[in-house]
């Protein structure tokens, strides 16, 4: 029987690399099982109910931001709890967490299977496009809850450093939708129904795993009675942290929209489509480095709780390190050769120089990312939520909006690329800044405690 891992006291490389695997690996599927759901839909119902689905979307945001909120918050919580050994915090987490998801559940679901139409019109929804996103969205409403509680009980095994055990549920839930979805959509013959029942019941079972770890008592902290009560005092904790993840997702939703305009407006149909599949590849490449980096989380939030402020500033600097290897493997290839990525996605077109350069202008900034996402999982490991809010909020209104409303303007479809790479490196400058200054207040903190 191998040795458990020691948070406190583990190499930190050790903690990283045998932590974040099972992270990778989990956020690797469930990025395939997104693009396998588009295949499943498009293949079988056909480009309506493709285009349909894409509607559904941005209104997805809104839960996801819900989810992560509490997810975020709570995690951060337990994290210190676990560092600090306050058994009180650690037996109210979960139930705080499970009414937290009931209550946000209740409110949603409504919104989902009663105005489903009005919501997708809004988004452009007409004739075929519409009907398939408002069935689809009117099935998967009524799963809100699974997804809501699912997805943040989870986070709270990653809280506590077992980031494989988590990785199983996840890896489970996929898969179940993977093998049910074609049945549902073709053989039963539910059509797009059937992919949100699919949806259902896969995240069903993914709550379902969740919750039973919990209540048979494999959790390495006190959880308590599942009760359906808020603690106001943690309800107040659990806001601070997790707003800043909410408004993330929100500002992403926000820049999503003004980029996709942007191009929309200055370019072709074809500017268009070749953005899309650059955006594809970006976000699809670096999505591998959120399984490592939500590895940090516990290990800065437990050492934080037990007073190692010393070794969260070198759980930082070795996420950092770490990261930035790991994405340089991934940028290399595809810096290397574009052409060959791009007609992955786009097959028989031939790409320009000028596209190959934007290319390699927007993937320019792949392996650099990991020092923006280890500055803000580190604030809220610490409890600075506050903090990470203004920044996430900041860098939209302060770097991103006037960029994207000036330099395309004068440049046309070349500043749209150039105003992203630029908003991306001052922000990364400018939270480097903030988290160096923090690493200096944690130093003379640990100076005093030493």
């Amino acid at each position: 029987m191998s040795k458990p891992l020691d948070i406190k006291n583990d190499n930190l490389w050790k903690l990283m690399w045998t932590m974040s695997l099972p992270g990778i690996i989990a956020t690797i599927v469930i990025s395939l099982n997104t693009f396998i759901d588009s295949l499943y839909i498009g293949y079988f119902i056909g480009a309506d109910a493709l285009a349909g689905i894409s509607l559904v979307i941005p209104l997805t945001i809104l839960i996801t931001a819900v989810m992560v909120m509490i997810a975020s918050g709570s995690a951060s919580v337990l994290s210190r709890a676990i560092g600090s050994d306050n058994k009180v915090i650690q037996q109210k987490v979960l139930s705080n967490l499970f009414t937290m998801s009931v209550i946000a559940s209740a409110l949603l679901m409504p919104i989902g299977f009663l105005f489903s139409d009005e919501l997708l019109s809004l988004m452009g929804g007409k004739g075929k496009v519409l009907r398939y996103g408002s069935d689809f969205y009117k099935i998967w409403s009524f799963g809100i809850f699974f997804t809501i509680f699912g997805l943040s009980a989870n986070g709270l095994i990653r809280a506590e450093g077992k980031i494989k055990q988590a990785m199983r549920f996840s890896i489970i839930s996929v898969v179940l939708n993977i093998v049910l979805a074609p049945i549902l959509i073709h053989y039963a013959n539910f059509g797009i129904k059937g992919a949100a029942l699919a949806s259902i019941i896969a995240m069903t079972v993914y709550a379902f795993l969740t919750l039973r770890y919990f209540l048979s008592g494999k959790a390495s902290f006190e959880t308590g009675k599942i009760r359906f009560k808020i603690d106001t005092e943690m309800l107040k904790n659990v806001f601070t942290i997790g707003l800043s993840a909410f408004f993330i997702q929100g500002t992403n939703f926000i820049r999503q929209v003004f980029i996709f305009k942007t191009v929309a407006h200055y370019g072709t149909d074809w500017d268009l489509a070749f953005f899309s599949t650059v955006f594809r590849i970006f976000t699809f490449s670096v999505m591998p480095v959120f399984g490592l980096l939500q590895v940090l989380q516990p290990v800065v939030g437990i050492n934080y709780g037990a007073g190692n402020y010393e070794r969260c500033v070198k759980a930082v600097g070795v996420f950092r390190t770490g990261g930035i290897l790991f994405l340089l493997l991934i940028w290399i290839p595809l810096t290397l050769f574009p052409s060959s990525i791009v007609s992955i996605m786009l097959p028989d077109q031939v790409l320009s120089a000028q596209e190959i350069e934007y290319f390699r202008t927007i993937l320019f900034i792949i392996p650099f990312f990991p020092i923006g996402t280890s500055g803000i999982i580190f604030f809220q490991a610490i409890g600075k939520g506050k903090k990470s809010s203004f920044i996430s909020i900041g860098r939209e209104l302060i770097l991103f909006i006037p960029l994207i409303l000036i330099l395309p303007f004068y440049y046309g479809t070349s500043g749209i690329y150039y105003s992203i790479v630029i908003e991306n490196f001052l922000y990364l400058t400018i939270l480097f800044l903030l988290t160096s200054y923090e690493f200096k207040k944690l130093r003379v903190n640990a100076l005093a405690v030493g």
